[in-house]
């Protein structure tokens, strides 16, 4: 705890300047007049932290603006939506907030950081908002909730939140030979990705190291990158280093092509090109991914990752959340946004408007999904795939530290062609100690 709290003050001496000084921050999403109490008294004004631009911004942006403007309207509530940056800029601004006594009453947190938040006192329990209402927990997909919980509270509600699919430019499968429905075991990725390079010259699969993947992989293998307790890591195993070999071999052999985590835009360049015909991503990409197939004439199909002893996947994106260190009439008001913003008809509108998938079963009822799934049936590739073999990710408040050594793993062993079994072990020993 000591170690964390020392973090919670690190944090704040190094952003603190930009977490205090939030009206720097690009601000929208509040309707500029304030909402009309129907009392007459002024209006509840909360802020809201959310990450990322683009269509997220543009979603967090449209949904704070239909709050202020029905529900906020009517119960003297107005939200103010402010961008932060990516989710480690959100976090870290965040800690150094709750330090000075500045936090936002509502905030987006990757779910893996759920638990170490929750311990810190820097944000509040929702169970007790939950129970009063009634919302109906068993609504949202059970694969979603296991990052919102810790011990026997609630402390997230699940909101964009995504899981990794197999993506796949279906032009060049088709000049291959291969069926364009995809691969569905790693025997027939690697046959995939052989016929493709022979056949067309472009590499099979084309990736970075990222720890999503890798979490992907240990699953589908029979594993997890952590053990059961989350105390130690089970990269140096038979079944984490058969994951780091067999990708390794196919890497070798030139069919696969894997590059640094700080390179992963050489990804984005390689499917842009058609120079690789599979590659790895959020279910949020799929918007992208299909306007990028457009404007160069090759169409795009998604798939499950392949298994191999098993199918599965982690979960991804993130929650809302509530601080503590707000007033109770703000904790009111912060509770009433949540609550919209996870409800069904939200939840199918960001689900249709970014690519996340819906985090409630009611949402997929709507004829918003069911529209979008008709015209559109490689969206409905990541809910199946979320029903069927979804994960929460490791909760460990020192998995963010240690991720980042299982990343370093990655380049080792697959981008610098380092040697499993010493690279493993001494990695092991750094990996451990974070999550003491």
């Amino acid at each position: 705890m000591r170690k964390i709290i020392s973090a919670l003050l690190c944090a704040a001496m190094m952003v603190s300047a930009a977490a205090c000084s939030s009206g720097t921050a690009d601000t929208v999403g509040s309707s500029g007049q304030g909402s009309e109490d129907p009392s007459g008294a002024s209006p509840t004004k909360i802020t809201f932290w959310y990450a990322w631009t683009d269509k997220i911004q543009e979603n967090n942006v449209n949904l704070a603006k239909q709050f202020n403007e029905t529900v906020g309207k009517e119960k003297g509530i107005e939200v103010d939506a402010q961008y932060q940056g990516s989710y480690d800029d959100v976090h870290q601004k965040l800690q150094a907030a709750y330090v000075s006594g500045s936090t936002p009453a509502v905030s987006v947190m990757e779910i893996s950081s759920i638990k170490r938040f929750a311990q810190n006192g820097v944000i509040e329990p929702l169970s007790p908002y939950i129970q009063q209402d009634g919302v109906d927990m068993n609504d949202f997909y059970q694969g979603l909730l296991q990052n919102c919980k810790v011990g026997d509270a609630w402390y997230g509600l699940p909101y964009l939140r995504s899981t990794p699919i197999l993506y796949m430019n279906t032009t060049l499968l088709e000049k291959a030979g291969l069926d364009p429905s995809g691969p569905k075991t790693w025997e027939e990725l690697a046959d995939y990705c052989k016929t493709i390079k022979e056949k067309t010259g472009a590499y099979g699969l084309s990736m970075y190291s990222y720890i999503w993947t890798l979490e992907a992989f240990f699953l589908e293998n029979g594993t997890s990158v952590l053990n059961k307790d989350e105390s130690a890591t089970n990269l140096n195993t038979d079944q984490g280093k058969y994951v780091l070999k067999y990708f390794r071999d196919l890497i070798d052999k030139g069919d696969v092509r894997c590059v640094a985590g700080a390179d992963s835009s050489k990804v984005d360049a390689d499917y842009m090109n058609q120079k690789c015909a599979m590659w790895f991503a959020s279910t949020a990409n799929l918007s992208k991914a299909l306007s990028v197939a457009k404007q160069n004439h090759f169409e795009v199909n998604t798939c499950y990752i392949p298994k191999n002893v098993q199918y599965g996947v982690p979960t991804g994106g993130c929650n809302l959340v509530m601080t503590t260190k707000i007033s109770e009439k703000e904790k009111k008001a912060a509770w009433e946004f949540i609550k919209w913003m996870t409800d069904t008809e939200q939840s199918a509108y960001a689900s249709k408007y970014t690519g996340y998938v819906t985090s409630r079963k009611s949402a997929t009822k709507t004829s918003t999904i069911q529209d979008l799934y008709k015209t559109t049936p490689q969206f409905k590739v990541a809910l199946d795939q979320l029903n069927d073999c979804s994960v929460g990710r490791p909760m460990n408040p020192g998995y963010t530290e240690a991720s980042k050594e299982l990343v370093n793993v990655m380049d080792a062993v697959w981008v610098n062609g380092a040697d499993i079994d010493s690279t493993v072990a001494k990695e092991e020993t750094k990996i451990n100690q974070c999550l003491k």
